[in-house]
């Protein structure tokens, strides 16, 4: 193995192009010790030098890095909050860091409810009624259940304690006019003398854990 080869195995190969590649930048006026300049040159090094970007260690502080962990960092994402390449909302959703509220976007049609003992099948059929294209993943969050009541083929729940589905698109998107059918599944308490379920739906875009 060459030494440059060991350095870039090691990081000390990316930690001395990265010095130098901000040395350069801050003695041209573009990049100050903080701020935006700061992150938008260091993308254009990881675009420069794609072996730089960050890998499973770097982004791995439970392991290598507890005491940036007991600090609040979060495995598996940039400690600024950005994503990793760029920052537009695209790129953010299809990296868990943010969600689109797209339930404005559908119509959602409820088109057959069927109880059984603790049990409640509803069907929905959701289009996409705006002019704009639904991508990423869409999420359709379950809000309002009552205590003891579940939602059996559910994907997670949201920070706020909310079942959530999450619906992996045709193609990736749901372009304008386009429907999909989805089916929610309760389990609640009480059998047959069990009231009905009532719920809200609401819809997100993007990945990751609402």
């Amino acid at each position: 193995m060459t030494t440059e080869n060991r350095e870039k195995s090691s990081g000390t190969f990316r930690d001395r192009t990265l010095r130098a590649e901000f040395r350069k930048a801050a003695l041209s006026g573009t990049v100050g010790a903080f701020g935006l300049a700061y992150v938008e040159t260091a993308r254009a090094v990881m675009r420069k030098y794609p072996d730089l970007q960050p890998n499973e260690r770097d982004l791995t502080y439970s392991k290598y890095r507890p005491d940036l962990a007991a600090l609040g960092a979060k495995d598996g994402f940039m400690l600024s909050g950005l994503a990793i390449d760029d920052n537009d909302p695209l790129s953010r959703r299809d990296e868990g860091l943010e969600f689109l509220d797209v339930t404005s976007q559908a119509t959602i049609e409820r088109m057959a409810s069927n109880s059984q003992g603790g049990r409640q099948t509803d069907q929905y059929r959701i289009t996409n009624s705006s002019p704009s294209v639904v991508d990423t993943h869409l999420l359709i969050i379950v809000r309002g259940l009552s205590s003891g009541i579940q939602l059996e083929n559910a994907s997670g729940t949201t920070h706020s304690g909310d079942p959530y589905i999450r619906v992996f698109l045709p193609n990736g998107s749901l372009q304008s006019g386009q429907n999909i059918v989805q089916t929610l599944i309760f389990r609640r308490q009480g059998g047959n003398n069990a009231p009905p379920v009532s719920y809200l739906l609401d819809l997100l875009s993007g990945q990751g854990n609402p």
